[in-house]
């Protein structure tokens, strides 16, 4: 197994999952090893599914908090890599759905060439190593 990149984009779900107290310890280990960064759309993303989806506001300050260790990029410096992030992503092989929900991950990855790191199997084919919070703690041991 090679190693993670010095930099890694943060897919909603791991943020979701730290906010929810089942991987903050990962996130806090993966902060000492890598530069953290994700999109304002995923955190928009992580904010509405903690309040409206699992209806817990109470954690939103947890996602505060956590905002506060990660970069946060703006999808407007994304917008010129974004429709071929897009392209990719529709025809990646992993997921087959087509699904481009998550190109602007993709976008940022390849931007500051950079992992990602999700529970999403999206990213196969695209040109960036994804990877699972086990298998990330795995290659950091």
């Amino acid at each position: 197994m090679r190693a993670p990149t010095t930099t890694l984009v943060v897919d909603a779900s791991i943020l979701i999952a730290a906010a929810r107290g089942r991987s903050s310890g990962a996130l806090l280990r993966a902060a000492e090893h890598a530069n953290l960064v994700t999109t304002d759309r995923a955190l928009q993303e992580t904010r509405r599914r903690i309040e409206l989806g699992l209806k817990r506001p109470e954690l939103l300050e947890i996602v505060d908090a956590l905002a506060g260790e990660i970069t946060v990029v703006p999808m407007a410096a994304l917008l010129p890599v974004l429709p071929v992030a897009e392209l990719a992503l529709r025809d990646a092989v992993a997921s087959r759905t087509g699904s481009t929900d998550d190109a602007h991950l993709l976008a940022l990855a390849w931007s500051v060439d950079g992992d990602v790191w999700s529970a999403d199997r999206d990213f196969a084919g695209t040109g960036v190593a994804s990877w699972s919070t086990p298998n990330l703690m795995r290659a950091m041991a």
